[in-house]
């Protein structure tokens, strides 16, 4: 076919206006969408153009599914009619061809857009994992459950409340506005911190201008000699691993005969714009493990750290092993919760990390200094839209029903800010630029970082159902340290694999065995037998070994670091 006559063809004029429409609209939008979000779905948008027969092939194949449908639908709707209770099927709103129709429309229509995505040819994997995201949270929000009108459970309910669900579902609306606007996930007048959450008894012994440090009473005649000190995440607070008494981590420990310290990191400020990376890792876990060191009169410490926590752990261990540095033995071995030192697959957050979305957010935070708790919040909220979304929407709005009174939710949005240096640094260097796991391509606080040169033993916890710290992800810390690790994988996801009580019966289970990089995630996992129960009982097993004698348990604080505060502190407070 020579050009004039491919000119003349109808295939080839509907390619060439849905080419143009693609470039339009990709102009039309890029001015409105600062974090880059279109990106991926025009780049799949444009390889359709340049592949004929791949979009005559995904036209044929919606038209050929939607006409299945529609013939389905209908022909059920027809059989029920004939039946004996024909008169009470027409009563059940869910089940008019009305209601069907639109509900398996979106249904067809989202897996058929998923198929479309992942067979779409000449773009990389990682452009189909970023439109495949955006897309998910696009037909989220179009689920006709979302709506009143589509929904036959609000219109019930409506119904059988004489309009009463519909009335408290906008008053509950207007309340969220006056907040951020996002539904509002747990009734939060049932919870408070240093009440009935983050109760363990303590002190805290330290404080600077970014962390409390907490030391938690002994509970047992006789402790390990070696101290724990926990570095959790600080894009939320420490609590998470204090929760009510039957889920704290923190407790549990103690009640095992270890001391216990924690770091409550402190809500930054905009005075706070300029505190950097270097300052995150000095003044906290490395200040943290001196003072640890200094009250309990231990030469080393465990040192513990969860997510982000757990990051900046690895970047300290890194650092206190470099060979210029003096303090190389103050830690006995460590441990990581659910932690990322390969950025290289960050999961489903990584379809937030570009060029776009941080330069966005760097100018977001040159205005106030920070980067906003509630916006990490929300993202985090948008790795699973359906449930921490869109299900409330429906709860509280369409249905007029207070949210639940639920610990770990109450946590959930409870988030703090993040200085806008610090933040800055996090984001493009190891998200966008994936540089801690690169020997030496990092400096912080005067040594450059390579995790190669750690040797301490090494605790790896991650989840198997993990979306923000993918657990495969995870395992790579095996082909980065030279340490031995105890690599270990717990069902559930990226808080409860951590917040994993033991419980009669047990409700979750785990695999442990030691790390090995010849071996690929699925293959060390195959080689394992799944444990019932939770990790923490190995972990357990597995501290006994390297904490030490048992010892009477110090005192609360020293001569030099003397009790400030009841433990949960004042940090944890700041709003």
């Amino acid at each position: 076919m020579n050009d004039e006559t491919q000119k003349k063809d109808p295939q080839y004029q509907f390619q060439e206006l849905f080419s143009q429409m693609v470039k339009q609209t990709s102009s039309m939008l890029t001015p409105m969408d600062p974090l880059g979000t279109m990106k991926p779905m025009q780049q799949i948008a444009e390889a359709w153009t340049r592949n004929p027969q791949q979009f005559t092939e995904a036209m044929q194949s919606w038209t050929q599914q939607i006409g299945e449908m529609n013939t389905r639908i209908w022909q059920e709707f027809l059989d029920r009619q004939n039946t004996e209770d024909s008169s009470q099927a027409a009563q059940e709103l869910a089940e008019l061809p009305y209601f069907k129709w639109i509900r398996e429309y979106y249904q067809t229509y989202s897996t058929w857009m998923e198929q479309q995505i992942k067979e779409t040819e000449g773009v990389s994997d990682k452009v189909k994992e970023d439109a495949a995201f955006w897309s998910k949270q696009a037909l989220s929000a179009l689920s006709p459950n979302n709506y009143f009108w589509t929904n036959p459970d609000a219109i019930n309910e409506f119904v059988e409340t004489k309009g009463e669900s519909l009335r408290s579902g906008l008053q509950n609306w207007l309340d969220d506005q006056k907040r951020d606007g996002m539904p509002e996930m747990v009734d939060r007048t049932k919870f408070e911190v240093g009440g009935n959450l983050a109760n363990t008894p303590g002190n805290v012994v330290f404080r600077n201008e970014l962390i409390e440090l907490i030391q938690y009473a002994p509970l047992t005649e006789k402790v390990h000699e070696i101290p724990l000190v926990i570095t959790p995440p600080w894009i939320n607070k420490f609590y998470i691993l204090d929760l009510k008494p039957k889920k704290s981590l923190i407790l549990n420990l103690v009640s095992q005969g270890y001391t216990v310290f924690v770091i409550s990191w402190k809500n930054p400020t905009e005075e706070m714009r300029e505190t950097s990376m270097d300052d995150y890792m000095t003044q906290g876990p490395l200040k943290a493990i001196e003072v640890a060191k200094n009250i309990t009169k231990s030469k080393k410490v465990h040192a513990v750290g969860y997510c982000i926590g757990g990051t900046l752990l690895a970047s300290a261990m890194a650092w206190l092993n470099h060979s210029d540095n003096e303090k190389t033995n103050i830690v006995q071995d460590w441990t990581l919760l659910t932690t990322l030192v390969d950025f290289e697959r960050p999961g489903e957050l990584g379809s937030f990390i570009n060029e776009e979305s941080i330069k966005y957010l760097e100018e977001q935070m040159s205005k106030q200094g920070y980067l906003e708790g509630g916006q990490m919040g929300n993202t985090m909220r948008m790795l699973r839209p359906d449930g921490l979304i869109w299900h409330y929407f429906i709860n509280n709005y369409l249905f007029g029903k207070q949210p639940p009174p639920i610990d770990l939710l109450f946590w959930n949005d409870d988030a703090t800010r993040m200085p806008e240096k610090m933040s800055s640094f996090y984001l493009r260097e190891y998200y966008l630029k994936n540089r801690l796991c690169k020997p030496n391509d990092i400096e912080l606080a005067g040594y450059t970082i390579d995790l190669g040169c750690i040797k301490q033993p090494l605790y790896c916890v991650s989840a198997f159902e993990d979306h923000i710290t993918p657990w495969k992800q995870v395992y790579r810390i095996n082909d980065l340290v030279k340490s031995p690790v105890r690599f270990a994988l717990s069902t559930s996801g990226h808080i409860a694999g951590v917040v994993n009580p033991p419980v009669d019966p047990p409700k979750r289970s785990f695999w442990a065995g030691t790390g090995n990089a010849a071996l690929e995630p699925e293959a060390w996992q195959a080689q394992l037998e799944k444990q019932p129960g939770t990790w923490w009982s190995d972990w357990n097993e597995w501290l006994n070994e390297r904490c030490g004698e048992m010892v009477s348990p110090p005192k609360m604080g020293s001569k030099k670091f003397r009790p400030l505060a009841d433990a949960p502190g004042t940090y944890v407070l700041e709003s």
